[in-house]
């Protein structure tokens, strides 16, 4: 069986504790074994980024060699937590005498970044870890009739150097709803705004009129659902008219689980749809 490593982040946390749960279950589903990277670090989120640089490679390379240190590659279904870290590990793998600098540091703790693990998010880690023919193979019911509108967010899609997919013409997240047997809802509109996660705190006002605008487009397209591979997402844009799932909870039902069991009864927003 593969193995990969469960960076939790912060979106693992309190309230928020049944996205450990759902990830889990997605692992299993796929035949991957999660390995909790249990001493794992907060990635900084953006916000220490944008003050102090080392600070986040040091901390993001240590969540790298955590994983290094059990032989696996790193895993988080986070948007922003995969940009972190993978510009991170772009950062030190460019830059010998950086990556000597945090090793320094990390030798007190008796970690080395190596170099070795790689990064996964959710989109990555389906295409390219568990690989899209195994995927559909693990999928044991369509949920026709289902008009569903992806939604990236931001972080996957940028900046290029760590991107997933095409900024322009992403197809990730189509490629892998597709199998589930559900209506494909895309180019509505607001499709690729932000959903203001992180201006919750800053500025409600602002993170409000940002989150609605994709639901609204959505909504106004025909969906009957958005769904969006990142849990910062799913919690900024949950609780409008428009409901919103995270995908693997989508992929969760469609592979036996129950809604129930998929967590879609914690949404603010009700899911109203039919599962035969």
């Amino acid at each position: 069986m593969k193995k990969i490593g469960i960076y939790p982040g912060c979106c693992f946390q309190g309230a928020d504790i049944h996205n450990y749960d759902i990830t889990e279950d997605f692992l299993e589903k796929m035949g991957v074994e999660g390995v909790l990277l249990e001493r794992s670090a907060c990635c900084g989120g953006g916000v220490i980024d944008e003050t102090n640089k080392m600070i986040v490679y040091g901390l993001n390379a240590r969540n790298i060699a955590l994983a290094e240190e059990k032989g696996v590659d790193l895993y988080t279904p986070c948007n922003t937590c995969y940009m972190i870290i993978a510009k991170t590990k772009l950062a030190l793998d460019s830059d010998p005498e950086l990556k000597e600098k945090i090793n320094k540091i990390l030798a007190d703790e008796g970690l080395e970044y190596k170099g070795e693990a790689k990064i996964y998010h959710t989109l990555n880690l389906i295409r390219d870890f568990i690989g899209m023919d195994v995927y559909k193979s693990k999928i044991q019911r369509k949920l026709g009739g289902v008009k569903v509108a992806p939604y990236y967010g931001c972080h996957v899609l940028a900046p290029d150097e760590v991107a997933l997919d095409d900024p322009e013409n992403p197809t990730v997240l189509k490629e892998i709803l597709e199998p589930l047997g559900v209506e494909i809802v895309e180019g509505y509109q607001h499709e690729q705004t932000c959903c203001g996660y992180h201006a919750r705190f800053t500025n409600p006002d602002q993170k409000e009129r940002l989150a609605v605008k994709p639901l609204d487009g959505a909504k106004e397209a025909g969906a009957d659902i958005v769904t969006t591979p990142c849990p910062l997402c799913h919690k900024a844009m949950d609780g409008y008219e428009e409901p919103i799932l995270q995908v693997t909870q989508l992929i969760n039902v469609a592979c036996g689980s129950s809604p129930e069991d998929a967590f879609w009864n914690l949404n603010k927003t009700e899911v109203k749809i039919s599962i035969g």
